[in-house]
């Protein structure tokens, strides 16, 4: 008997991640369909990143336990992950971003792309992590959305995706005790429209979800909102039920609001940032580990956090979808 490789594994990770968020859907797709592309250009004079206050580069040796486990995870090497410690001119508490040293996307559009979301959009992400690539072919992000945690490869920048993405966290951290988009209250407004926005709204709830926190911010942050989409324009009152109750929902958590501050509220799953580790033996012996702890081996050859983090595997994002930035 053949053992599957490690992509083949992952793949087939793609493939639960969605069927684990429900069925397909039934619904009919707007015609034409909203062009995320195109609404990502729309956004970006009016979701404008606050000034980054500080960028703090962390010296190598250590990093977040996260950024450890998805590191290897994905197939690479802690060592050559580097972490910045940012904070913005509306919120005084720091993020903490991992970047692979041979991404594409650079430091400056990582922080670029993140900052530009609402600030009560990021209040619910712990960690951003950038990685050149995704194990699993054709993934363009990766978002925990028990932990708050967003992955991106390659240099996937458009506001839509970074939104959809964020939509995913959003959706756990207002269900209860699971998503959002599983609830009575998600299915009846789904229930009551007669499309969907885009054909990837049809792979299942949470995605729909995601897709409709899309036009949701558009609908707050954009002048002339949705229905000032230039033609030919969707029907807007065909998927109105679903994005009005995201917009009711999120409130101002999707609002670019002049002077508005973060409001970030660490839980048990999601804090400021996951604990800090020792990248590896080689950091250890060269001193620069500073007394945090190394991640120990189980019995199975595997690092205990990885085997936490495989638990859920997370919504993972094809990049088909997508254009990458230049």
């Amino acid at each position: 008997m053949m053992t599957p490789s490690k992509s083949q594994l992952l793949t087939a990770a793609l493939l639960a991640s969605q069927s684990a968020s429900g069925q397909t859907l039934t619904k009919p797709i707007l015609n034409p369909e909203y062009d995320l592309g195109a609404m990502s250009q729309a956004f970006l004079p009016h979701l404008i990143a606050p000034a980054a206050t500080s960028i703090n580069k962390w010296a190598w040796g250590t990093l977040p336990s996260f950024c450890k486990s998805e590191s290897i995870h994905e197939g690479f090497s802690a060592y050559n992950m580097e972490v910045y410690e940012v904070t913005f001119a509306d919120c005084s508490q720091p993020w903490y971003m991992c970047r692979h040293n041979e991404s594409t996307m650079s430091v400056g559009g990582m922080i670029n792309a993140f900052g530009s979301l609402p600030v009560g959009t990021r209040d619910f992400i712990r960690h951003i992590v950038v990685f050149p690539h995704f194990m699993t072919p054709g993934v363009a992000a990766h978002a925990k959305s028990a932990t708050g945690d967003l992955m991106f490869g390659f240099n996937y920048l458009e506001t839509s995706l970074w939104i959809h993405e964020a939509g995913h966290i959003m959706d756990r951290q207002h269900g209860n005790n699971g998503d959002y988009s599983a609830t009575p209250n998600w299915l009846n407004a789904y229930n009551s429209d007669t499309h969907l926005p885009t054909g990837y709204a049809n792979t299942n709830q949470a995605e729909n979800f995601a897709e409709h926190v899309i036009l949701a911010t558009y609908d707050n942050v954009v002048p002339g909102g949705l229905a000032g989409i230039p033609a030919p324009t969707p029907d807007r009152q065909a998927v109105q039920n679903q994005y009005t109750t995201v917009k009711n929902l999120l409130g101002n958590k999707i609002r670019k609001i002049t002077g508005a501050t973060c409001n970030r509220q660490p839980t048990a799953l999601i804090g400021l940032t996951s604990p800090v580790v020792c990248m590896g033996p080689d950091a250890l012996a060269q001193g620069a580990c500073a007394g945090a702890p190394n991640m120990k081996r189980d019995e199975n050859g595997h690092d205990a956090l990885i085997a936490a983090a495989e638990k859920e595997p997370g919504v993972y994002e094809p990049a088909s979808r997508w254009t990458q930035s230049a």
